[in-house]
Order: structure tokens, then sequence, then C-alpha cells
């Protein structure tokens, strides 16, 4: 007769697929494409006269050579997206001050960590 307590035994633990929880791993630590994007438009901004101030072609450069550094290779759609979320995430406010570039880098840098 069985002891009604102890009728069961316990279920054993699924097996864990290592190399898949590798690649998840990676991919939850690896930042989005567009924290990508502004990091390397920061990159950019903060390499080349860094001093100066920001100008409309200035930011078109750095966000273009972004652009083109994080999102080749990666479908149209997800690019427009990554590329709409990196700009989606500049406040307003960032516009309305004069700043050089090197400033802008810091800001750009301090959005990525949230995007």
């Amino acid at each position: 007769m069985q002891d009604r307590n102890r009728a069961r035994a316990p279920m054993p633990r699924p097996l864990r697929d290592t190399a898949t929880d590798a690649v998840l791993q990676q991919i939850l630590a690896t930042p989005s494409l567009a924290a990508q994007m502004l990091t390397a438009a920061a990159d950019h901004l903060d390499k080349h006269k860094p001093t100066d101030e920001l100008s409309v072609a200035g930011w078109a450069r750095a966000f273009a050579l972004a652009d083109a550094r994080v999102l080749t290779g990666y479908p149209q759609a997800v690019a427009q997206h990554a590329g709409r979320r990196a700009m989606r995430a500049l406040r307003s406010d960032m516009w309305d001050s004069a700043r050089t570039r090197g400033e802008w880098a810091l800001c750009l840098r301090d959005i990525a960590r949230s995007v």
C-alpha cells in the first residue's frame, strides 16, 4: 500500500538546452537597434569636431552614417522601425538649445540607455 503523501515521485526537471540559453542571454544583453543607432551617431559626433555647434547637416550626416553602420543587412521594415524608434526617443526640448556636437553625443548616449 502506498503512502498517499508520497504516492508520486517528483517530476524531473526538463533538460535545458545550454546553447539556446546562451543565445537568449546574448540577445537580451545586446542593445536594441535604435540604441545602437543613437550610440553610433554619438560616436561620430564625438569623434569629429566635438567642440563645434551641431548643424542640421551635421546631424543628418551623423544619423545617415549610423544608419549605414548599424542597419545594413537588415530587412527594410526592421531598419525603418529602428530609425523611427531612434528619432522618437529624442525629446523636443533638445532641439531648442544650441549645443555642441560633444554635448549632443552625451545626450544621445544617455537616451540610448532607455531605448
